[in-house]
């Protein structure tokens, strides 16, 4: 079973692969944009640099997998470091967000 966060994780990288579906120019200018940047400014995520930078090249179908479908150690150390930051807006990713608070709380029901 997967915890909440990763759960969380997975909605919304489910998300962002329809968006990326719906803008692929525009969806992978954004986070190759966000991958260039980090190579500056954050020398200390070479390894995220790197193997974003693969994906973002990748066939499209592998990075819809690996964004909505990979359960793997390495596609969640990815998510939790994902250059499609933004991608969703605030009304998009709070929806999500607000599904995983309702599951938290207890059953009203008798």
């Amino acid at each position: 079973m997967l915890d909440r966060r990763t759960a969380r994780s997975r909605a919304l990288h489910r998300a962002v692969a329809q968006k990326l579906r719906a803008d692929p120019e525009h969806s992978l200018a954004k986070a190759r944009a966000r991958v260039a940047h980090w190579a500056v400014a954050a020398p200390h995520a070479r390894y995220y640099v790197s193997e974003w930078t693969r994906w973002l090249d990748a066939p499209m179908a592998d990075l819809y997998d690996l964004l909505a479908a990979d359960d793997s150690e390495y596609a969640e150390s990815l998510r939790r470091r994902s250059p499609f930051v933004g991608l969703l807006d605030a009304r998009e990713r709070w929806a999500i967000c607000h599904q995983f608070r309702q599951d938290r709380r207890p059953d009203d029901a008798p």
